[in-house]
Order: C-alpha cells, then sequence, then structure tokens
C-alpha cells in the first residue's frame, strides 16, 4: 500500500522552492510539513507545477514516489489551487 499525502479530499500545499532543472521541487504542506516532489504522474503535471513560483499554493494529491524518506510524487490536481 502506498502512503499518500491525501486521502479524502486533495491537500493544499504552498511552493517553497520552484520546480528546478531536475524537475524536483519543495512543497509545505498546511500542517507544516515539508514534501520534496521528485517526479509526476504525467508531463503535465509537471509543467503545472513548474508554471507555479515560490508562495503559489496549489491543491494536489502526493504519493511516495519509491522508498525513500519524504520523496513524492504527484498523483493529482485539482481546481482552485492557487490563493
Amino acid at each position: 500500500m502506498s502512503q499518500t499525502a491525501s486521502r479524502n479530499s486533495p491537500d493544499t500545499f504552498t511552493i517553497v522552492n520552484e520546480v528546478n532543472d531536475h524537475g524536483a521541487a519543495t512543497l509545505r504542506g498546511d500542517n507544516g510539513s515539508t514534501f520534496h516532489v521528485t517526479s509526476y504522474e504525467n508531463s503535465s503535471y509537471r509543467d503545472y507545477l513548474a508554471n507555479h513560483h515560490a508562495g503559489d499554493r496549489v491543491r494536489m494529491d502526493l504519493v511516495r514516489a519509491g522508498v525513500r524518506a519524504n520523496v513524492w510524487q504527484v498523483s493529482a490536481l485539482y481546481p482552485g489551487a492557487n490563493e
């Protein structure tokens, strides 16, 4: 069973570090947890996150990307994200 950052509804995250040249970004959850995004379910999710900047808020689901601690994959996006 994979772990997710969202179980019943999408979580809202604040972008701390924008998507870099390697496709990685750092997000902070509303509870203060930090998530290092390193992969995306599809390229449109990466493009979406890459078009946002530090301080922007986005709504999405994250799932663990492999077995390394605190490495996540964007698995879904939701409208109304940017606040």
